[in-house]
């Protein structure tokens, strides 16, 4: 009979707990997993106006330019520039400005943008389509961006 008893009280016990009669305690909740943190907002017109303007400022040296573009810029390359930069403010290229639009993702920490050229000597505005990398909370040029961005803007015509 007391076997019955307690089988019966256990019964009711587990009734009441089930319809939330008796407290019933939560285990500890496993850890869940972190999210990845989220990606760099993209950058705005302004900065990357302000980039392009540093990048290809004829009077400071490629050597003071290297934390503006991917993975530095190269002695040939740097040399290169600084000379092609030298030669266009020489022509009368500068100063140009450069209009940035439609900013958008590109990957991870990337963005891509068009870019409009212009200056005293250029007929009208030149477009370039560039990419940017956000490196250490720094928007920088993508290495072969930064060419095309040098190249156009030194153009002489």
């Amino acid at each position: 009979m007391n076997r019955l008893k307690s089988l019966t009280t256990g019964a009711i016990a587990l009734s009441a707990a089930a319809f939330g009669a008796l407290p019933v305690t939560p285990a500890a909740a496993a850890p869940l997993p972190q999210d990845p943190p989220p990606a760099p907002g993209l950058p705005t017109p302004e900065q990357l106006s302000n980039l392009c303007n540093q990048a290809t400022d004829p009077g400071v040296s490629y050597t003071t330019k290297t934390n503006l573009v991917q993975n530095g810029i190269a002695p040939d390359e740097g040399h290169v520039a600084d000379h092609d930069l030298r030669k266009a403010y020489r022509n009368g290229n500068f100063p140009e400005t450069f209009a940035v639009t439609n900013i958008a993702p590109a990957g991870p920490n990337m963005a891509q943008a068009d870019v409009a050229i212009s200056g005293p000597k250029f007929a009208g505005p030149v477009e370039k389509h560039l990419a940017f990398v956000n490196q250490g909370g720094n928007w920088m040029l993508q290495h072969d961006a930064a060419i095309a961005l040098i190249q156009a803007a030194s153009a002489t015509n």
